[in-house]
């Protein structure tokens, strides 16, 4: 009879008690992980001490307006503007960090009188309201792809690139059609600017706009033309009047 109560006994703790106490345990470990879930979003969010630079004076060219904004969140807007969410996060992380540079930069070589930089991209960077990204991307995609924007910035707050301890100036583009190029031979500016030369970029072949094809009619060339040579005059039945003089070095690093 002892032994009976013994197994009885037994049987009870195996099949009521222990799975109760495990269960609690599991309840207990998931509700620590949602904690440590929301204390590591909250640590990614905390405001970096920019000191002088931690807010800016973004220029809206299109309506002239001057806004006063948070460094980081400008960022949000300029990253989740000039690359794809659906990127993986390094590459966000690397366009957050280059564009705090160039943003830096900028506010250290004011260009715009009343404010430290504009949202127009053939001028500064590229922006976007949040409220304006948001309602670009799918519903069921827009809370997890701005978070991942948030993530990328606020993960990489206080991070630039640098040259003799000055930020450097930071352009940046999509792709390079395989080889860089000089500053002085777009703009004409940057000229002998050490980190920033001619280098070969592998591996960009499989870009959907690697490379384009224009096409114009005699006309077309000729109005463009004289968009900036107002007195220009070209016989298309002259084969001296178009014709390549020389290559730039980045062709020729191209072509070696």
């Amino acid at each position: 009879m002892k032994k009976v109560v013994m197994y009885l006994f037994s049987f009870i703790i195996v099949c009521f008690i222990l799975p109760a106490l495990l269960t609690k345990q599991n309840i207990s470990s998931g509700a620590d992980i949602n904690e440590t879930k929301e204390e590591i979003q909250e640590d990614t969010k905390q405001e970096y001490d920019y000191q002088k630079y931690g807010t800016i004076k973004l220029l809206h060219s299109k309506t002239g307006e001057v806004e006063e904004v948070n460094l980081d969140e400008y960022l949000c807007n300029v990253v989740s503007s000039e690359m794809p969410a659906d990127f993986e996060l390094e590459a966000l992380k690397a366009q957050a960090v280059v564009a705090r540079t160039y943003t830096i930069y900028k506010l250290q070589n004011k260009k715009h009188e009343n404010a430290d930089i504009c949202d127009d991209s053939n001028c500064c960077q590229a922006w976007i309201s949040k409220e304006d990204r948001l309602n670009k991307w799918d519903e069921s995609k827009r809370q997890s792809n701005w978070e991942k924007i948030e993530k990328a910035v606020y993960e990489t707050s206080g991070k630039i690139i640098t040259y003799e301890n000055k930020p450097i100036n930071a352009f940046f583009h999509s792709n390079s059609g395989g080889t860089t190029e000089v500053p002085v031979n777009v703009w004409g500016g940057g000229t002998n600017l050490p980190y920033l030369q001619v280098v070969e970029t592998s591996g960009e072949e499989g870009y959907t706009q690697y490379s384009s094809e224009l096409e114009l009619t005699n006309d077309e060339l000729l109005e463009k033309l004289k968009t900036n040579y107002s007195d220009i005059a070209i016989d298309f039945a002259n084969d001296e009047d178009i014709k390549i003089l020389e290559y730039t070095e980045s062709r020729k690093s191209k072509n070696s």
